[in-house]
């Protein structure tokens, strides 16, 4: 029964002095964990990606982490200054610590991210994986380019309107053989 007990207690606690820089926080610290892992599990990504977007995942979660409780305890304290009355400047004090924490959700820690991911990831010799790069396994060697280009064109089959639409009431539309558009209609 003491297990039992000690579960009611701790929630009990919990209740009593929930504030929200603890939700946030254990949010975060969560994102920080999964987030990255989740990353480094998907088998279809390039490694060189996952590597760098499971790093700065994490440093975001990272950064994320102590700017809320930062915001939210400094908002947190402020109630005591503006409201004298203390019933009053306990029950706005969760509410200010509230308002704390989304300023830090929208304007601390995008702005902290920017400052500081892109020289750290700069420093462990990461860099942002650009658009349309073709990892270096897809690559064509010059002899494999040069033996599609000499291809005879009797082999190359031409592309017939009727091969690619049939028609419909309401349009045309792709043959099931094809990409299955639909083109037109409803």
């Amino acid at each position: 029964m003491s297990i039992i007990n000690s579960i009611k207690e701790t929630c009990r606690s919990l209740g009593k002095n929930n504030k929200p820089t603890y939700v946030v926080m254990a949010i975060a610290a969560v994102k920080g964990i999964c987030r990255p892992a989740f990353t480094m599990m998907d088998k279809t990504e390039d490694p060189k990606t996952k590597k760098y977007t499971a790093l700065r995942e994490g440093l975001t979660e990272a950064i994320a982490i102590p700017a809320y409780w930062g915001c939210g305890e400094l908002a947190a304290k402020l109630a005591n200054h503006v409201f004298k009355d203390e019933a009053l400047a306990k029950r706005a004090e969760k509410n200010l610590m509230f308002l704390g924490v989304c300023t830090a959700a929208l304007v601390v820690i995008p702005g902290l991210c920017s400052a500081v991911i892109k020289p750290i990831m700069d420093k462990l010799g990461l860099k942002a994986p650009v658009k349309g790069e073709k990892p270096q396994q897809q690559v064509q060697q010059p002899e494999q380019a040069q033996a599609v280009l000499n291809t005879p064109q009797q082999f190359k089959k031409p592309i017939q309107q009727k091969d690619v639409y049939k028609p419909t009431m309401n349009g045309y539309m792709a043959r099931p053989n094809m990409s299955g558009l639909r083109v037109g209609g409803l």
